[in-house]
């Protein structure tokens, strides 16, 4: 059985940059330099260490997308961070995403962290982005307008972002 080649200790290059859409529409998404050295920032200062503190596998949903290959997706695509190769989406295997998110949000640093639809107790996945010695710490919710099909995003209110 031949090895997968990996982007980081626990990161497979088909994890950082594969995607099922971009094979169907025959869209190269492979990062640049810069996009790359994005990537290994949150893989290496993020992503490693909270699946150390996890404890357990956690599952990427998307990590890199081009620019051709965010707009296929219907992403925002000229201000997704995935993009520059600093965001990433996150589900849980054996905790909850609510249990994942706020071990982002009480233990590490970052520049966007957001609560991806779900319901008020457990989102879909999570969204988290870094942007090395630039981080914000910002949280977010995001929901689904009723009857609009689009995604709006709300700060959380400090009772929902007290210590668990």
């Amino acid at each position: 059985m031949a090895k997968t080649k990996k982007f980081s200790k626990h990161i497979s290059w088909k994890e950082a940059i594969g995607s099922a859409t971009a094979k169907k529409l025959d869209i190269d998404n492979t990062p640049n330099e810069e996009q790359l050295n994005n990537m290994k920032n949150l893989a290496e200062d993020l992503f490693e260490p909270l699946r150390e503190k996890a404890g357990e596998p956690i599952l990427i949903n998307s990590f890199f997308r081009c620019e051709e290959l965010n707009k296929a997706i219907s992403g925002s695509a000229t201000t997704s961070q995935h993009i520059k190769g600093c965001a990433i989406d996150l589900d849980a295997t054996k905790m909850t995403n609510c249990e994942l998110f706020y071990i982002i949000k009480n233990y590490f640093e970052f520049d966007k962290l957001i609560w991806e639809l779900g319901d008020d107790e457990n989102p879909a996945w999570i969204h988290v982005s870094y942007v090395k010695g630039k981080n914000r710490g910002l949280v977010y919710q995001a929901k689904r307008k009723p009857g609009k099909g689009y995604t709006t995003y709300h700060i959380f209110t400090l009772d929902q972002i007290e210590d668990e």
